[in-house]
C-alpha cells in the first residue's frame, strides 16, 4: 500500500466512485489537454534520444492517461508540477482500477516523466517540492509484474473447440455449479463494506464469518501449530485469511474480476456485484464466467523454482488445456512420463501431484470435472480458452460463430 501525505490521513474515506461515462469529457480534462502540447513534444523527444523502451503512441497515451486522471482529483491544468496528495491518490486509484501489468507500465512511463521534469529544468516547483514527490514514488509499494504465460510445445498441434451452447444449455449449466452457490452466498456476506489490511485481505475479524459463507468451517488459532489443515480434520485453523485456501481463492478471483473494489482499508461491492445480487439473472452468466478465468489463472500462474523450470503453474495449465481438447484419462496425466527430460514437469511426481491438488481445488468449485477422466464443464470452456489458450500458443475455435463477438469478453467486470 501507497503511504499517505500527512494532510490527508485522518481524512474520511469514501467508498470509490463509479467509473465515469467515457462521453463526458471534464473542465480538468479539456484544460490538461491544452497544456499538453506545451511539454509533450519535449518529452517524447527526450524519451526518444535516451533509447527509452516505450516510445511514439504507446508512451502518449500511457502519460496522458495519468495526468488526465490527475488533473480530475487535483482539478487543476498544471502538468510540470505535482501536487503530493493528488499524485498518490492517483497511484492509488491506477493501482486499484487497471490490471496489474498494465498499471506497472504506465508507472514505468510515469518514472520517466519524472526524470525529464527533473532533470530538463521542466519542473515548476521547488527543488524540495520535487525531492518530496521523487521520495514518494520511489518508496511507493508497486505490485509484482503477472508473469506471461510460456507456450506448450505439446499442444501446439491441436484445436480446442469451444462448443455451441443454447443460451438455456448456458444458464442452466452455470446455475449447477458449486462456484455460483458460493459466490452469490459471499457476495450476500459481504455487504456494503468490509475492513482490509495492509496486505489487501480482509481483517481477521471477518474471517470466520467470510469462511463460513463459502461453506468453509474456519476458527482462529493463535498458536505456533501449522494452520491451514483441511476440514476433513475438522475446521480450518486460521491467523489471518491467507491461511483459508478458499476464502483466498475467491478473494483474489472477486477482487481480479472486478466485483470487489479496494481503498487503502475497505473493501466495497462495485457496481457489478450489487446489481447481480439485486438480480442475479440479470448478469449471473458474465460474473460467474469472469471470476471463474481468474480462478484457471490462479492456478496456472508460473513460478520458477530453484530445481524445476517451469513448476506446477507450468503443468497445471498444460493439464487444463489437454482436458479443454477432449476429456483424457486421469490415470495417464497422474502417471509420470519417462525419457523426458530433467526440468519437464510431466516426468516429476512431486509437481504432477501438487498440478493435481491444484486441479482438486477447481472440482471442488465445478471448473473441472474428475472421475475416470479430467473434463472441463462445457459451459467454462470459454473463460477458459480465453485466459490461457492464446498466451499458450494453443489453437482454438467457435463452434457457435455467435460467440467470436460474445457478451462475455474474459475482460474484468470494469
Amino acid at each position: 500500500m501507497s503511504p499517505k501525505d500527512p494532510k490527508s490521513a485522518n481524512k474520511v474515506e469514501s467508498p470509490p466512485r463509479g467509473a465515469a461515462d467515457p462521453s463526458v469529457v471534464s473542465i480538468d480534462e479539456l484544460r490538461i489537454r491544452r497544456e499538453l502540447p506545451r511539454v509533450l513534444p519535449a518529452f517524447d523527444q527526450w524519451c526518444s534520444e535516451r533509447r527509452f523502451d516505450i516510445r511514439g503512441s504507446d508512451l502518449r497515451a500511457k502519460i496522458v492517461a495519468f495526468l488526465e486522471h490527475y488533473a480530475r482529483v487535483n482539478s487543476s491544468r498544471e502538468i510540470t508540477f505535482l501536487n503530493l496528495p493528488a499524485f498518490a491518490a492517483t497511484l492509488d486509484d491506477l493501482m486499484f482500477g487497471k490490471k496489474t501489468n498494465d498499471f506497472l507500465e504506465t508507472t514505468h512511463v510515469l518514472g520517466a516523466y519524472l526524470e525529464f521534469l527533473g532533470t530538463t529544468g521542466t519542473w515548476s516547483g521547488t527543488h524540495e517540492e520535487f525531492q518530496r514527490l521523487e521520495s514518494f514514488f520511489k518508496c511507493f509499494d508497486f505490485p509484482r509484474f503477472e508473469p506471461e504465460y510460456s507456450a506448450i510445445p505439446e499442444l501446439q498441434s491441436v484445436m480446442i473447440s469451444v462448443p455451441k451452447l443454447s443460451h438455456e444449455e448456458v444458464h442452466e449449466g452455470i446455475a449447477e455449479l458449486a462456484l455460483t452457490r458460493r459466490l452469490l452466498s459471499f457476495l450476500r456476506w459481504f455487504g456494503t463494506k468490509r475492513e482490509i489490511t495492509s496486505s489487501k485481505i480482509l481483517t481477521r475479524k471477518h474471517v470466520q464469518e467470510a469462511a463460513a459463507a463459502l461453506e468453509v468451517p474456519a476458527v482462529y488459532d493463535g498458536s505456533p501449530t501449522p494452520l491451514g489443515g483441511p476440514s476433513k480434520n475438522g475446521p480450518v485453523r486460521f491467523k489471518s485469511a491467507k491461511n483459508v485456501a478458499r476464502l483466498n481463492l475467491y478473494w483474489d478471483a472477486s477482487v481480479a474480476a472486478g466485483l470487489v473494489e479496494l481503498s487503502a482499508t475497505r473493501a466495497y461491492p462495485s457496481k457489478e456485484a450489487i446489481g447481480l445480487l439485486e438480480d442475479p439473472s440479470a448478469n449471473l452468466i458474465n460474473v460467474v464466467r469472469s471470476v471463474a478465468q481468474q480462478m484457471y489463472r490462479a492456478v496456472s500462474v508460473e513460478v520458477e523454482g530453484l530445481r524445476r523450470v517451469p513448476e506446477m503453474g507450468y503443468l497445471t495449465r498444460y493439464f487444463l488445456l489437454e482436458a479443454a481438447v477432449e476429456p483424457i484419462s486421469v490415470e495417464v496425466l497422474k502417471h509420470p512420463v519417462r525419457g523426458l527430460s530433467d526440468f519437464d514437469p510431466r516426468g516429476t511426481p512431486d509437481t504432477i501431484e501438487v498440478a493435481w491438488h491444484y486441479l482438486e481445488r477447481l472440482h471442488a468449485e465445478g471448473l473441472v470435472t474428475i472421475n475416470a477422466r479430467l473434463s472441463i464443464p462445457p459451459v467454462l470452456c470459454k473463460p477458459l480458452v480465453l485466459e490461457l489458450a492464446d498466451a499458450s500458443e494453443v489453437a482454438y475455435t467457435f463452434l457457435d460463430p455467435n460467440d467470436e463477438v460474445p457478451s462475455f469478453t474474459g475482460l474484468p467486470l470494469l
